[in-house]
């Protein structure tokens, strides 16, 4: 897909409030990171995420940076912090770096990526049905994401591994299962719901090929926003690719932009 231009990819974090937001939804991706992964450490640009036991999976291995450096201070910390990985995967926070290093890693043949965080600031523009939303089980998600994973062609061993580590989070960081099934019973569109009491964070948006344009990815996301609303939630964000549809999606239902994650990973 075609990059957008730069003046309309990019939104900067320019008040206080949405300052704070960022701020604590960072915090809230960390606190669950440390939830998931094997090991978690703190350093003074930001963090070590390490998870020898999924070794394939990025998320969960990889460096996270929150300063404001430059392209070769970054290359030679990752170097240096993950030296154990067969990969070097590196999660960018800074939102002023991140422009300009994503300019500077594509221009080194890295592979990049722009996730959108999104926080729920408005009313949508229509009500789904939500009745149709079921809680899901386990098993039965695990084997949606087994599928959404599956569209990438992996390695047999990648895709087992992100089953797993789908597994993991959710059980780790409390989350709600959330579906849709078919006329036979299949479950075929999936949210995942997971929270702090204050923070909420709607992830893992599916819907199976043969259910799509039927607004079951709507549907899921409004359910898991009115959840998030009833238990008090004061915060609900989303993350989205900056350079696909479904952000457009989650604008229409009453999300926008707040703050992105730029992704850089070689080999």
């Amino acid at each position: 897909m075609a990059m957008p231009g730069r003046s309309a990819a990019l939104h900067s974090v320019d008040t206080a409030a949405d300052v704070d937001s960022l701020a604590r939804v960072l915090a809230f991706l960390r606190a669950n990171l440390a939830r998931t992964a094997d090991e978690l450490r703190p350093i003074e640009a930001g963090c070590v995420v390490r998870s020898p036991s999924l070794p394939a999976v990025w998320s969960v291995n990889h460096l996270r940076v929150a300063l404001p450096l430059g392209f070769e201070s970054v290359v030679e910390l990752a170097d240096q912090e993950m030296q154990r990985c067969r990969y070097l995967q590196i999660v960018l926070e800074n939102q002023g770096a991140g422009p300009t290093l994503e300019d500077a890693f594509r221009a080194a043949s890295w592979k990049t990526e722009r996730e959108l965080l999104m926080i729920l600031s408005a009313a949508p523009d229509r009500e789904p049905d939500t009745s149709i939303v079921i809680d899901a089980g386990d098993a039965e998600v695990a084997e949606v994401m087994r599928r959404w994973y599956g569209e990438d062609e992996l390695d047999p061993r990648a895709l087992a591994q992100l089953v797993e580590f789908s597994r993991r989070e959710s059980r780790a960081c409390g989350d709600r299962l959330l579906g849709v099934r078919s006329s036979d019973g299949q479950l075929v569109a999936i949210s995942k719901l997971r929270g702090d009491g204050a923070v909420a964070q709607i992830e893992d948006v599916y819907t199976a090929p043969e259910a799509r344009r039927r607004g079951f990815g709507r549907a899921v996301v409004t359910r898991a926003v009115e959840l998030a609303r009833d238990a008090g939630h004061d915060l609900i964000f989303i993350n989205a690719d900056d350079n696909d549809w479904p952000k457009e999606l989650y604008a229409r239902i009453g999300f926008r932009p707040l703050g992105r994650l730029w992704q850089f990973h070689l080999g």
